[in-house]
């Protein structure tokens, strides 16, 4: 069903442009939320249409035209299809689902447990539909039933005109490379992913050695999200992206020793499908990172910037440059800033590193936290200071 390239990329298999990766998920509910509350602006909606699309799109080439056929003729029963979706659904370690209701071309209603993310998940049910059916079923709806259970609704409707050719799956630009993962003489797939365990009753993957849980989902469907929101609001968003990212990796759901090694840092990001790790260097002075074929990449700024703060306990910048043939390569450098006060709004708590150098003092936003409008996030305040310490 997937194919690891030796670029760093999965692809699907019944469809090669369609990238895929294997990725923790417990962070995507809190980046979605996270990117509302910085900008203001609920983006669920968006979430959900880009989803829809990709899921539509991920079983598209796995059921044949034939069933499809039947199934719209009323020959053929959708529980065998449910059935097949909701097994692949608990391989890739969404969650699972239980069929409550439906009535075909008018409504299905699915009892979702243990969900990798709540709007991906019901955009998947409503993706799927799509897939058989042909029509689409962008009405959807969901209502918590109790901790980590939801009943979820999608019924078919007309393409929203204000989203009509737009929120389109993002196609990459992939090329050989040299990564080599060890593969399993049986299933072909990379050796490392004896490390996880899958559990096929729930339908989870968790990281056998950090707990955290994982899935198979959709980059090119989550790059999308971000680019049309920064179509809707501003070139200022993806810095919120990797802004919210940064802040919850700063709460702990990474540790610093996965990037301390560059070694096994390339291998993992090679894994899960993220692209080719070609240079990396971290020390007190900032972090640089280039990084081919890159997918997710504000995700993974986000990250990274995250977890350079929380190895040197520093508050730093992050700029990068992400070339047309998906090649990232990003800075991360220390913030310098007890020359400003906490009371003025482009001040953060920061540490200055005591040595002899010309230091420049860059800070590339406001505080994110305090009510700027979004395009007040782009404005830049540089400068440069020659100090010298005894």
């Amino acid at each position: 069903m997937h194919e690891w390239l030796n670029s760093g990329v999965i692809v699907h298999k019944g469809d090669p442009g369609l990238r895929m990766a294997f990725a923790e998920c417990e962070n995507l509910d809190p980046l979605f939320d996270g990117i509302a509350q910085l900008i203001g602006v609920p983006i669920e909606r968006i979430v959900i249409d880009a989803e829809r699309k990709g899921t539509r799109d991920y079983f598209n080439p796995i059921i044949p035209q034939e069933v499809k056929d039947m199934v719209r003729r009323r020959e053929l029963s959708l529980d065998p299809i449910i059935d097949a979706m909701t097994l692949t659904t608990r391989i890739n370690g969404l969650g699972r689902f239980e069929l409550k209701d439906v009535s075909l071309g008018e409504f299905i209603i699915l009892i979702s447990c243990d969900a990798y993310s709540v709007p991906l998940t019901l955009a998947d049910i409503a993706g799927g539909c799509e897939a058989v059916m042909g029509d689409e079923y962008s009405k959807v709806t969901y209502k918590e039933l109790s901790p980590h259970v939801y009943e979820m609704t999608t019924m078919p409707s007309g393409f929203p005109a204000d989203l009509e050719g737009r929120l389109e799956r993002k196609e990459y630009h992939l090329r050989e490379g040299d990564v080599e993962l060890e593969r399993c003489s049986t299933c072909g797939g990379p050796i490392e992913y004896s490390n996880f365990n899958w559990d096929l009753e729930i339908g989870t993957i968790r990281n056998a050695a950090t707990g955290r849980r994982m899935a198979i989902i959709h980059p090119s469907v989550l790059d999308p999200i971000f680019e049309e929101l920064e179509k809707e609001l501003g070139e200022t968003v993806p810095r919120v992206v990797v802004e919210a990212q940064r802040r919850f990796t700063r709460t702990g759901f990474h540790s610093v020793e996965e990037i301390s090694d560059e070694g096994p840092f390339r291998d993992q990001l090679a894994l899960r499908g993220m692209g080719s790790l070609r240079e990396f260097r971290m020390d007190p002075r900032g972090l640089h990172l280039r990084l081919d074929n890159a997918c997710m990449h504000l995700v993974v700024l986000g990250m990274v910037q995250g977890l350079f703060e929380l190895a040197f306990d520093k508050k730093s910048s992050v700029d990068w440059e992400l070339s047309e043939e998906g090649d990232l390569q990003a800075e991360v450098t220390p913030l310098f800033t007890q020359f400003l006060s906490e009371s003025s709004p482009w001040a953060s708590p920061g540490s200055l590193d005591c040595t002899t150098s010309t230091v420049s003092i860059k800070l590339l936003y406001p505080r994110l936290d305090r009510g700027y409008h979004h395009h007040q996030l782009s404005a830049r305040l540089q400068v440069a200071y020659s100090i010298t310490f005894c």
